[in-house]
């Protein structure tokens, strides 16, 4: 990692999960961070209160263009990190035209903001796997892959603004790339749709895993938090070339998984972190459903030289220590 410090930056969506630890990192890492989401500050159990008075915070809405402006013209920055969303899948499709407000027209709003700066900052879009669609591939999927349809309103919010970021740097010269990647975990995930957070929960009080939605053979793919956060400072670090500006760029663990396995996994992992003894064969009854999404890497290992670091048995039982310490606290 490049030397970040005093370097000025802001987080767009601090306040979530991976952004969050983006803001960690980079008050680690010495950075001057101005950290914008419409609640703040992030969880303390997740940033420490040390990391906390090295932020300074607003609270706003990517939606509101006029404050974004006036933000970036009182606090001029070098990089953009883009996180805000409505990340929710099951919400997407509750809420749909809300959804694409804050996918779509928010990021246009921060791109508009960024074009019109006297000195434009750079910036790293968080996009998603999602813009491939529903897949049943049977390799890994690459950035030219075509969008397939989806059986939610995120994936295609999320492909409206990856290409939105695209454009802006072909057409306006802005250094912009987007990141896509699946099913990110770690430490201060309360989103409880997702798999490992679930598993957990239901670790936590002695049950195993419960696969609802198929028969949990199909395939997927997990990268971990710190991973995907070494990511967007990778490709920030690399946004003066031609060959990384205006590009999109795949990030996962580098395996296919199969879903029953992970939720036995991350069982396991629990019984090994916390001393339980919670069975690990999970309770199963969905439909079979064929699935199989999982990203080819070589890309951003042969043009950015990121590739995953973090084991899955080593972040799952770190993950586990995290919400065995954070259950009865915030969780009950």
């Amino acid at each position: 990692m490049s030397n970040w410090k005093n370097e000025r930056v802001l987080v767009l969506g601090a306040a979530g999960f991976c952004g969050a630890h983006l803001c960690e990192t980079l008050a680690n890492e010495g950075a001057k961070i101005i950290a914008l989401d419409t609640q703040l500050p992030p969880d303390s159990y997740l940033v420490s209160s040390g990391t906390l008075a090295k932020i300074h915070f607003v609270s706003g809405d990517i939606l509101d263009l006029p404050a974004l402006r006036l933000l970036l013209e009182r606090f001029p920055v070098q990089t953009v990190f883009h996180l805000a969303a409505q990340p929710i899948v099951s919400i997407s499709n509750v809420l749909p035209l809300e959804t694409a407000q804050i996918n779509i027209l928010g990021t246009y709003h921060v791109l508009e903001a960024i074009r019109l700066c006297a000195k434009p900052p750079k910036l790293v879009f968080a996009s998603s796997g999602a813009v491939y669609g529903a897949t049943n591939a049977a390799q890994a999927i690459p950035e030219t892959a075509p969008q397939l349809a989806a059986s939610n309103i995120y994936a295609p919010t999320k492909a409206a603004a990856d290409s939105a970021v695209r454009c802006y740097a072909q057409i306006y010269g802005i250094r912009a790339a987007t990141c896509r990647w699946m099913n990110t975990y770690g430490p201060g995930d309360t989103n409880f749709s997702r798999v490992i957070p679930a598993t957990f929960r239901r670790a936590s009080e002695g049950k195993p895993g419960l696969i609802a939605q198929t028969d949990g053979t199909n395939v997927l793919e997990l990268l971990h938090v710190r991973d995907m956060i070494a990511a967007y400072l990778c490709v920030a670090q690399n946004l003066e070339r031609d060959d990384i500006s205006g590009e999109a760029f795949n990030f996962g663990g580098g395996a296919p998984l199969v879903l029953k396995n992970v939720v036995q996994s991350s069982t396991a992992a629990w019984n090994r972190a916390t001393g339980d003894d919670v069975p690990t064969t999970p309770e199963i009854s969905g439909p079979r459903v064929e699935s199989a999404k999982f990203l080819d890497i070589s890309r951003a290992q042969r043009l950015l030289g990121w590739s995953p670091r973090l084991g899955l048995d080593e972040g799952l039982e770190e993950t586990a220590r995290w919400y065995k310490a954070h259950f009865s606290a915030n969780f009950s």
